[in-house]
């Protein structure tokens, strides 16, 4: 949907390129609430095992940080957000 709304600055439609699949209107609400349920459902055994294997490869800086995020989250300091992040660098800026 995004891409055919793009193509309509531009006078074009996904129509004008006939191999591409038309993008279906849909309830926005209701991908959140998917997303929501998603989230709400997760393995705490997955999590705990991905982050073990995260810190086992982490740099020492980056144990830092997360050390530090963990403690304010636990101890209700402060605050945090990520601003970007690039996929599958685990670079992350905060």
């Amino acid at each position: 949907m995004d891409i055919d709304k793009i193509l309509h600055s531009y006078g074009k439609t996904l129509k004008d390129y006939p191999p591409m699949p038309l993008a279906i209107e849909f309830d926005s609400s209701l991908l959140t609430e998917r997303v929501i349920r998603e989230e709400l459902h997760f393995n705490r055994d997955d999590l705990k095992k991905n982050v073990s294997n995260m810190l086992a490869i982490a740099t020492p800086e980056q144990k830092y940080v997360f050390d530090k995020i963990v403690t304010a989250v636990y101890c209700d300091e402060g605050f945090f957000f990520f601003v970007y992040g690039y996929g599958g660098t685990r670079k992350t800026f905060l």
